[in-house]
């Protein structure tokens, strides 16, 4: 079923003339680092059109994979992986090259990237893991099989989606640009949850609960909090940490869900730092500095290491979506911005342990066990 056409903009469509505002200044400094879990942080370099490989045992970068356009840039920006760790996905960002999507293949040691219909404005892994959704800025989610790596079906829509979550009863949550999220049959498209309002504009990422009954929605200046049960949208949670609501306040990017499950972490555009609620009753319970706008985050496989993905200080224009839309429009353009870093940190105690500079843009990162 297709549901009905609502007016209403994303990120993607807000103060493209203030492009390229940012200033560049030098990569920051390294911490001294800790030792962390053994394994693999896979880590997309937009404005570098590669993938970063970080050591996560030793905290030092080993080496970088190209992701090649066919014609221009591809600025990688949002990574899914397969469940066994042997493939990486990547969605390219690039509004100034012909659509695709990159494929990692890590036991091969070779990646590749393959068209799509339009722009991508994410990309994520089915609750089964044989399957990837790309929803996509032409009103369209294409689904891909993992074994073949070709794409096998196209679910319409009516509105731009801009998230596709696998969530509770086997269905593929949309959230679109208008600011709907409803959910569907993810292999007929049917309407199994109908839209409803997810708490902002452009929710092209949230979070489930480990139970499955709350749903936090990632919006452009607020957090939405969705009964699953009801099917209703319960409150709203404001992203200035000080519980005002303005419409200057910062964007809720992109957010994860502890793993024990205990805190919802939400990274912030338009604004640093990244908000810690409790998940019992969405209390703040502090912020985790950074330098600049985080686009997304990400935990070790053992849940004893965290990492942020920190665009650093070039990052920082006018506060809330003005200054959001302007280093969001940079970024996946002419790529203006200076370096960036990943902040590791514990959270058990939320406290930074190490920071590791990276190239310009880092985007939604992995973590992989070695293989």
């Amino acid at each position: 079923m297709r549901i009905p056409r609502l007016p209403g903009i994303g990120r993607i469509t807000i103060a493209t003339v203030l492009i390229g505002a940012a200033m560049l200044t030098a990569a920051p400094a390294a911490m001294a680092t800790e030792s962390g879990p053994p394994g693999e942080l896979f880590i997309p370099e937009v404005d570098n059109d590669t993938v970063a490989v970080l050591d996560t045992a030793t905290e030092t970068i080993t080496h970088r994979l190209p992701i090649k356009a066919p014609i221009g840039l591809s600025h990688p920006a949002v990574l899914a992986k397969t469940p066994d760790g042997s493939k990486v996905y990547t969605d390219n960002f690039s509004l100034v090259s012909p659509p695709t999507i990159g494929i990692i293949d890590r036991r091969n040691g070779t990646t590749r990237t393959i068209p799509i219909e339009s722009v991508a404005l994410g990309i994520f892994t089915s609750a089964d893991g044989t399957e990837i959704y790309i929803p996509e800025m032409g009103f369209v989610i294409e689904v891909l099989d993992v074994a073949t790596d070709t794409i096998v079906r196209r679910l319409r829509f009516l509105d731009i989606p801009a998230g596709a979550f696998p969530g509770p009863g086997g269905l593929i949550y949309v959230g679109f640009a208008s600011g709907l999220i409803g959910a569907y049959d993810p292999k007929t498209g049917a309407t199994v949850k109908p839209p409803i309002w997810s708490g902002g504009l452009a929710p092209f990422w949230y979070s489930f609960t480990q139970d499955g009954a709350k749903l936090y929605t990632d919006t452009v200046n607020q957090i939405g909090v969705i009964d699953v049960k009801s099917w209703s949208l319960s409150k709203v949670i404001t992203t200035s940490g000080d519980g005002n609501y303005s419409p200057l306040n910062p964007g809720a990017f992109t957010s994860e869900i502890s793993p024990d499950g205990r805190k919802l972490y939400v990274t912030r555009f338009g604004g640093d730092g990244v908000l810690v609620f409790d998940t019992a009753d969405d209390r703040l319970l502090g912020t985790i500095p950074t330098e600049g706008d985080v686009i997304g985050m990400t935990f070790s496989g053992d849940g004893s290491r965290g990492y942020i993905a920190d665009s650093g200080r070039t990052s920082r224009n006018l506060p809330g979506p003005p200054g959001e839309s302007i280093t969001f429009m940079n970024l996946i353009t002419i790529g203006a911005l200076g370096p960036g870093r990943i902040i590791t940190f514990d959270p058990a105690t939320d406290k930074v342990v190490s920071t590791v500079p990276t190239a310009a843009g880092p985007g939604i990162p992995v973590w992989l066990p070695s293989i």
